[in-house]
């Protein structure tokens, strides 16, 4: 029997139930949203009496007791998961927003929160990979580096335009402001990081080439999850502050530019 004769079945065949859904997974689910409505933007924590109250409803995306008409408009919808009582099934929703949901449900509005909560699968698994996949503590070395240069040594050092290949690489969704900010970035800083790696290479053979390496895996798993270029910079800078402990995010963009015309990122040279 095919999923949407089993989902028609049980409309006509089933009792309504009612999810069974504990702390633990209620926690998780308003984490993945970061304490707001994905739909609104409201709290669904708010402050009362000095105490944090929940003001949120767990949604199934894919309604646990279909009506026929849902089932009729949801019929060649994309499932999330096979199991409609589910983790995978759920989002966190102002219940203002929930109710609007349940009772005026529209394919329109189906779709968006499947587009959002495959999103916040993208960012858990991303999350589970990133655990995993560390970075050289000497690449702080370099990002120390970067916050000593001076306007003289930068313009000693600055890369010809001949030279850049970011146009190379780039698509439509890097964006005309990264385009210019990663422009600049890597002629200023290109030759000044290089010098640094070279200096690691002379300390510990190959050193600088496991760095390199370690750059390119993280950014080959980010393209595997399907993220678009701007997404990619955007993880990238992230990862670079968390494994190098700097504050400054611009070092931590620097860094990414080099790599970026290093032919480590957005390339496969």
């Amino acid at each position: 029997m095919s999923r949407v004769l089993q989902m028609e079945y049980r409309v006509l065949s089933e009792k309504p139930r009612r999810a069974n859904v504990n702390d633990t997974v209620k926690m998780s689910l308003l984490c993945e949203v970061n304490g707001s409505c994905p739909l609104c933007r409201r709290d669904l924590v708010v402050k009362k009496e000095k105490k944090n109250v929940r003001v949120f409803d767990v949604a199934h995306i894919y309604p646990l007791n279909a009506t026929p008409q849902e089932v009729v408009i949801l019929k060649n919808e994309e499932l999330l998961s096979d199991d409609i009582d589910c983790e995978d099934n759920f989002i966190a929703l102002c219940k203002e927003c929930h109710k609007i949901y349940d009772t005026q449900k529209t394919v329109d509005e189906y779709r968006q929160l499947v587009t959002i909560k495959k999103e916040i699968n993208k960012i858990k698994e991303l999350s589970i990979l990133w655990d995993k996949q560390t970075l050289h503590r000497d690449i702080s070395i370099v990002a120390d580096k970067i916050g000593l240069l001076d306007k003289s040594c930068l313009k000693s050092t600055q890369l010809s335009y001949d030279a850049l290949k970011l146009s190379d690489k780039k698509n439509e969704t890097f964006g005309v402001l990264n385009e210019l900010k990663v422009t600049q970035f890597i002629l200023n800083f290109f030759v000044p990081i290089k010098e640094v790696l070279k200096d690691l290479e002379k300390q510990e053979k190959a050193k600088s080439t496991f760095i390199c390496s370690q750059v390119k895996s993280y950014y080959t798993l980010l393209l595997m999850q399907d993220f678009d270029q701007d997404q990619i910079f955007e993880k990238m800078t992230e990862w670079f502050m968390t494994n190098t402990g700097i504050n400054d995010r611009s070092k931590s963009e620097v860094l990414v530019s080099y790599f970026i015309q290093n032919c480590e990122v957005y390339s496969v040279c």
